[in-house]
């Protein structure tokens, strides 16, 4: 993705430092620049500070032009309305309420189109491998190229559109409108067919006032037959004849039960007409099933329109006389909203999926109910009674319930064997849209949740499931290449598209930390920007702990990234600690669910214990990653309200009840356990932030340099400690002082080097070495609140900054080597509520820079930002949607004609549509309709063989009714591209073609010649990463956990 120049700032007119020790106060914004100025100027430098700054760490930086470049979006902006899957292009499409249509393919492919209307998109379709069809609520069809990635034609209807189909193979969607007719449109040429059918209900019910077409369906085995449905009856409607040939009319005689919702509004005749909602064919063209408002599902013989069997999801024979009298219940059950009659890869074994009509209405839509039928009786040779006892006797029935307090919107099947009946053939998984505007996906037919992010792009896999936190770090680059070095089979459901070239390279390495719902971590290499979801490591805790409740979403994440040590808290307040490593017990044969369980209880241990060993639930099939080590139980302390993993091993832990609690990893003990509490007035204090330093405790320089632990607090007072080692090795802490930094509770603590400005974070080196000169010094510290800023500097107060209230989110510090040669520091600092990102120097706090953030920030998530060296900060926008950015120019782009023309290739034009099924016409009776002959109908003359647009072409060349193409049907599978592989397909996106041509196999393979150099140059790319030492970069050191990651590069490679 190309690097946006948002050139979205404000230019400090005035110097507005101030000396150490006095009070700065925020000035007032400048006024916004012309439109002029800004479409004028790419990019526009801050104008050089003060000599204020001449003595500071931040000397040079002055000078830096800032700006914002966005690197990489994440996730989506707004909540999910629906999802369409293409199975042979191997496509996703996922649009949201503010109608911004996403399409993605394999790993980094993406593209996001906004559609221009004001009503909400309520259906997607994919047509002819080429066409994605977008249905708005009222009366709008937009056709969408995936080959020119635009819209290339609006269809608008004047009569609402109540239904609709499409199939796969047919350029042609067939409409139902509110008064009654039925119309087909072109969507290559985006005109109207000749087909116009009137109300058909009309003759049999004429004083029938509602006349809409509540249903639409065209026949799976063949082309040239409409199920049609409106609120009193259903039509099979025979294009060829122009007739409808069977009528489907459920009727409820007095006497009889109906559905959970029967109104029982008899007619004169004596019989209850409940409404069709919905109509569907069964796989082999020969059954159909009919939903009626009652929840009554009705199956029909389609050949004859003999009525098979009525029931409901409780009861079979619901329009049986039983004698009794029937009156509407007090208590409605939920309507049901949807039924898909799904197939497996024999499309004779067949179940029906449903939402709805399992409880009552108060209880809401949180489970689906699956009906297996097995595999269909022979049509010919079973009668009636056999085919009700096969449809009233399911072989299995499963309620999957999807944990969730939203409701469930809609559901979609992702067929995965073909893209025909209805998109329904041989699902793996099922996209559930809940109301809140997430998603899910349902294994199928198993019926659990999938929380795999290897199976979707990082876009789709950043919301399932939600995200609770998110942060960053920085990471040794030879550390995340061995990490993610080693080979691993990833099951990715999407496969399409090809992905452009990087356009920048990974500087440094970066990963990008999500914390979920129902207990899953998620840690994405960002260092190119992108999320690849081949390279994301995940943490099941749900798996872990055998509890996958909302109690277990994640709260808070601290990443020790020297150590690749990890601890998280969860919403039940207990606290995971996790390391990366070698699986001692790594035997890949053995599911997860089969790993050896931990004998203890939990939840209920008979001794109050706080630290609990769980290293023995790690999973045994993952070879290496982050593996569990210890649960810290709350023990009634409440909330975790702050948590920080150091590189030398230390947790410290803060609860809402004022409890702090210091927990050394290397035995799994706890060190220190007390509860905060203000000397003087007894005020209960709760800690709010922690971070660790190193240095000595006050500035004699031949003082004795020590681990320093600094935790803020909830009234804005600076606590002290230090950690020190008896002679046998054992850690204890020691209150040194405590400082009244800041207005309000302290969110954030920076401890820096004073001399180099470099964060002064311990590292094993420090503590098992001679301390340098740099070291012996007390660290200088920053500390945050919600409204300002304080330095402060050998355990004395220094410079400070106010801001309003609520304003400051998040501060971190930010370095680049400037003109002089040395790596220069800032601050920066994140306002969630007037939506900037400033820039101050260090230690004076005065303004460099303020960047106007040019998203629709929410300051509630911001506080989820991450600040990075380099100038990169990663930007929490919503609950839905963040953001990697540069503010200092400091990505080194990658030039060159394929960089700047380089783009995600959408349409692969290489994958044939196979043929649709056809039916027996011994069975059926007749002979079905081909292409040929229904274009003709439908348009009035022959298939012209050439259009104005490209793509018209491009359909017909995959078609399987081109007649060119029938060699080559079924001969072989698609071919994608793989990100992998230094030689990709020579035909991978050309046209199908019966036979080789030597001179064209040439010219190809020059073609994708670049796609082979992309793979080389990313290869290469990888080797630089693992080579090159970043010259800034913080001081490094390679412990255990880095050794093991290290040797995952050489293992992976040499298939060790």
């Amino acid at each position: 993705m190309l690097k946006k120049k948002l050139n979205l700032f404000d230019k400090k007119k005035k110097d507005d430092s101030s000396p150490a020790g006095s009070d700065v106060n925020v000035p007032s914004s400048p006024p916004p620049r012309s439109s002029q100025s800004t479409t004028s100027s790419i990019r526009s430098k801050i104008r050089p500070l003060s000599s204020s700054t001449s003595n500071s760490l931040s000397k040079g930086l002055e000078a830096i032009p800032y700006s914002l470049d966005e690197l990489q979006s994440y996730g989506i902006a707004g909540k999910v309305k629906t999802v369409a899957f293409d199975p042979l292009q191997s496509l996703m499409a996922v649009v949201t309420e503010f109608n911004h249509l996403h399409i993605f393919g394999q790993s980094r492919v993406s593209y996001i189109l906004k559609l221009q209307t004001v009503n909400s998109i309520r259906a997607l379709k994919f047509i002819k491998g080429v066409y994605l069809v977008a249905i708005d609520n009222l009366s709008t069809i937009f056709v969408i190229s995936l080959h020119s990635k635009a819209v290339i034609h609006t269809i608008i209807s004047r009569v609402e559109i109540t239904s609709f189909e499409t199939d796969y193979s047919l350029e042609f969607i067939y409409v139902g409108l509110s008064n009654g007719l039925v119309k087909a449109y072109n969507i290559e040429t985006g005109s109207e067919t000749i087909l116009n059918l009137r109300q058909l209900q009309y003759q049999t019910f004429s004083m029938e006032t509602d006349a809409r077409v509540t249903s639409i369906k065209l026949n799976p085995r063949d082309i040239g037959i409409l199920l049609i449905s409106y609120p009193k009856m259903t039509v099979k409607f025979v294009l060829a004849e122009n007739n409808a040939t069977n009528q489907f009319i459920y009727q409820i005689p007095k006497g009889a039960p109906g559905g959970e919702n029967s109104t029982y509004d008899y007619n004169v005749s004596g019989f209850y007409i409940p409404k069709v909602t919905q109509s569907l064919w069964h796989p082999n063209g020969l059954h159909i099933v009919t939903i009626h408002d009652d929840n009554s599902i009705v199956f029909w013989d389609a050949k004859t329109g003999e009525q098979i069997l009525a029931r409901t999801i409780f009861d079979s024979y619901v329009d049986t006389i039983t004698g009794e009298n029937y009156s509407p219940q007090a208590q409605r059950m939920t309507k049901i909203k949807k039924v898909a009659w799904l197939c497996e890869s024999d499309p004779e074994r067949t179940s029906i999926l449903i939402c709805g009509g399992d409880s009552y209405e108060v209880e809401g839509y949180h489970q689906l109910i699956r009906m297996d039928f097995g595999k269909m009786l022979s049509y010919s040779m079973t009668s009636y009674a056999q085919m009700a006892k096969y449809y009233s006797q399911p072989q299995q029935q499963n309620i999957f319930g999807i944990h969730s307090s939203a409701n469930i919107v809609d559901f979609i099947p992702l067929g995965e064997k073909s893209p025909y009946f209805d998109g329904n053939h041989d699902p793996k998984l099922i996209a559930i849209v809940l109301s809140d505007g997430s998603i899910k996906f349902l294994n199928y037919p198993l019926g659990n949740l999938s929380f795999n992010a290897a199976y979707f792009p990082s876009t789709l896999s950043w919301l399932n499931p939600k995200i609770t936190y998110s942060s960053s770090s920085l990471i040794d680059r030879r550390v995340l290449n061995g990490m993610i070095g080693v080979d691993t089979v990833h099951k990715t459901i999407l496969k399409g598209g090809i992905p452009s070239k990087p356009k920048f390279k990974a500087d440094a390495g970066s990963l990008i930390i999500t914390g979920h719902e129902s207990g899953y971590i998620r840690l994405w290499n960002s260092s190119e920007g992108d999320l690849d979801c081949t390279t994301v490591f995940e943490i099941d805790i749900a798996g872990i702990l055998l509890d996958d409740s909302l109690e277990c979403s994640v709260s808070l994440i601290s990443f020790a990234q020297d150590q690749l040590e990890l601890s998280c808290s969860l919403y039940n307040n207990d606290v995971l600690l996790f390391s990366y490593q070698q699986n001692p017990n790594y035997q890949p044969k053995i599911s997860h669910l089969n790993r050896r369980m931990s004998s203890i209880e939990l939840s209920n241990t008979n001794k109050p214990k706080q630290v609990i060993d769980i290293s023995d639930r790690a999973p045994r099939d993952v070879k290496r990653g982050f593996f569990p080590k210890a649960l810290i139980k709350s023990l009634g302390y409440g909330k975790v309200t702050a948590l920080c993993n150091s590189n030398v091993g230390f947790v410290a832990i803060g609860y809402s009840s004022g409890h702090f609690t210091v927990i050394d990893r290397r035995g799994n003990v706890g060190i220190y356990n007390a509860q905060l509490k203000d000397a003087g007035l007894l005020l209960d204090i709760v800690a709010t932030a922690i971070d660790f330093g190193y240095g000595t405790v006050d500035d004699n320089p031949n003082g004795k340099c020590c681990i320093l632990m600094y935790v803020g607090t909830s009234i804005g007072r600076l606590l002290i400690y230090k950690i020190v080692a008896d002679a046998n090795g054992r850690y204890s802490v020691v209150y040194i002082e405590a400082v009244d930094s800041n207005d309000s509770e302290i969110t954030n603590i920076i401890a820096i080097n004073p001399i180099t400005g470099r964060p002064s974070s311990p590292n094993i080196k420090q503590i098992t070495s001679p301390s340098s000169a740099t070291d012996r010094n007390p660290p200088m510290i920053i500390t945050s609140s919600s409204s300002d800023i304080r330095v402060i500097k050998n355990n004395g107060k220094s410079a400070h900054k106010t801001y309003s209230k609520g304003e400051i989110a998040k501060i971190g510090i930010s370095g680049l080597r400037v003109a002089a040669g040395n790596v220069a520091f800032c601050l920066v600092a994140i306002l969630g509520l007037s939506k900037k990102l400033v820039v101050l120097s260090i230690p004076s706090l005065s303004e460099m820079a303020s960047l106007r953030i040019p998203y629709r920030l929410e300051s509630k998530y911001a506080s989820q930002s991450s600040v990075l060296p380099l100038g990169d900060v990663f930007l929490r926008i919503s609950e839905t949607e963040a953001a990697l950015l540069n503010i200092m120019k400091s990505r080194q782009a990658v030039l060159g004609l394929e960089t700047l023309h380089s783009s995600d290739k959408i349409f692969l034009q290489n994958i044939l549509i196979p043929p649709r099924p056809t039916a027996n016409q011994f069975v059926k009776g007749s002979v079905s309709l081909q292409y040929p002959a229904l274009y003709k109908l439908l348009i009035g003359r022959d298939r012209p063989p050439k259009m104005k647009l490209e793509e018209y072409e491009l359909a017909w060349s995959i078609s399987p009714y081109n007649p060119h193409n029938r060699s080559l049907l079924g001969h072989s599978a698609p071919k994608y591209y793989d990100p992998n592989a230094l030689h990709q397909h020579p035909d991978l996106n050309d046209k199908p073609a019966p036979q080789v041509n030597a001179g064209l196999l040439g010219k190809n393979i020059s073609m994708w010649g670049n796609v082979a150099q992309n793979s080389v140059d990313r290869t290469a790319g990888m080797v630089d990463n693992y080579l090159g030492d970043l010259s800034d970069d913080i001081d490094k050191m390679i412990s255990q956990a880095k050794s093991d990651a290290v040797k995952g590069i050489v293992g992976g490679k040499l298939g060790i």
